[in-house]
């Protein structure tokens, strides 16, 4: 049971910060011995690669318009670091459990990584340019957090990326829809613009 929520936590943070993710289990494991976390992410090589990506990944998410192109690039890294995870926290089990746990892991990590990128197209076309560096912090923060969670109250980790994946779906869909209804909006207008033919006066 806590492996399975560990993995829907780390999921769901690998869906806004697959690389921080990998790096904060495997430091944990290195330094707190944790027995939940593989060995192969306590490797020295791959913390030292995830550290390095998460300093890129930090740094293009605050950069506005590249973070969209950013995140498209991340559309399979995150979900499929997600399941990747998942698959590895499920330790030496059957093989239909660890099939699940990536699954689920990888599902998470798809829903906030549909949401993150979604409030981030609508955040770079707002009038605030301060708007994409704060919101790519609370990103981070909320990461953070989760991950620490994830990691010490698995339950707590697990219960909150529920919430979060509910939340985060419902702002998307009424992003959407925003940006729908503004399209049909701007379309009528250019109609209405529109020079009406001589013929037709």
């Amino acid at each position: 049971m806590e492996a399975t929520l560990m993995s829907l936590g780390s999921g769901w943070v690998s869906g806004i910060r697959p690389y921080f993710m990998i790096f904060l289990l495997g430091l944990a494991g290195r330094v707190f011995g944790l027995e939940q976390v593989p060995t192969v992410l306590q490797r020295t090589d791959v913390l030292v690669v995830a550290a390095v990506l998460l300093l890129v990944d930090l740094a293009a998410d605050k950069i506005a318009y590249f973070d969209s192109f950013w995140d498209q690039l991340n559309t399979v890294v995150r979900p499929l670091a997600g399941a990747v995870l998942g698959y590895l926290l499920a330790g030496e089990t059957d093989v239909v459990n660890a099939i699940v746990m990536a699954l689920l892991g990888g599902g998470a990590a798809l829903g906030a990584h549909a949401a993150k990128s979604t409030a981030r197209a609508a955040v770079n076309v707002s009038p605030e340019p301060v708007s994409n560096v704060v919101v790519s912090t609370g990103e981070d923060l909320l990461a953070l957090v989760m991950g620490l969670l994830t990691i010490t109250v698995p339950l707590v980790a697990g219960a909150l990326a529920l919430v979060l994946l509910l939340i985060g779906g419902y702002i998307a869909y009424r992003i959407l829809r925003s940006m729908r209804r503004l399209r049909e909006r701007l379309r009528e207008a250019r109609r209405r613009r529109a020079p009406v033919p001589a013929g037709e006066v």
